[in-house]
């Protein structure tokens, strides 16, 4: 005799895409980049109006914008260049955001390696709660981290990197060891 279940076994659906805050936004193209003409007009066709943003954005948009920026802004560089030029302008915009001057202002105060190790609650303020993170220590200047992100490229991490660090008073060099769909290693050292 065969037995059969009526229970199906249950359906894991994905996580939800992450959303990220106007905030994030407002850091790269009104205060980084400071958008306008085409830049802008094009930013308004992909749906971010500067002048009228909305809380946040799925991670979708944030990916096209940020391609439109190295497009539009960083033309003459290479990807990787463009990418950690992309990076570093949103960390100096975001740091004059209202909830980045927050995080920006004790840089200086917990120096490097504690600025990695808060890495996780900075980029749960720009939306990516989903980034998990490891961390281990290179020497006394120098640490390893590997962040499962599938929607930001490790240039863009790089370059936002290499800026919060300079913020914290530090000379930093960022190399991007791995790369893969679900994520990336960047060594960092000071």
């Amino acid at each position: 005799m065969l037995l059969t279940s009526s229970r199906r076994p249950p359906e894991t659906t994905p996580p939800p895409a992450p959303r990220v805050p106007a905030s994030v936004f407002e850091g790269l193209f009104v205060r980084g980049l400071k958008a306008e003409g085409r830049l802008a007009r094009e930013l308004e066709a992909l749906g971010y109006h500067m002048k009228q943003p909305e809380m946040d954005y799925p991670i979708q948009l944030w990916q096209q914008v940020v391609a439109l920026a190295r497009r539009e802004v960083y033309a003459g560089l290479g990807e990787e260049d463009a990418y950690r030029q992309i990076g570093r302008q949103l960390v100096n915009g975001f740091a004059e955001t209202l909830i980045g001057r927050v995080a920006a202002v004790a840089l200086p105060m917990v120096g490097p390696a504690r600025a990695l190790e808060r890495l996780p609650r900075y980029l749960g303020m720009m939306g990516r709660t989903d980034v998990e993170m490891t961390l281990s220590a290179v020497g006394e200047r120098g640490r390893r981290l590997h962040l499962t992100d599938r929607y930001n490229r490790p240039d863009l991490m790089a370059g936002g990197l290499e800026r919060m660090l300079e913020l914290a008073s530090v000379q930093p060099r960022i190399t991007v060891e791995e790369r893969s769909a679900e994520g990336y290693r960047l060594l960092v050292r000071w």
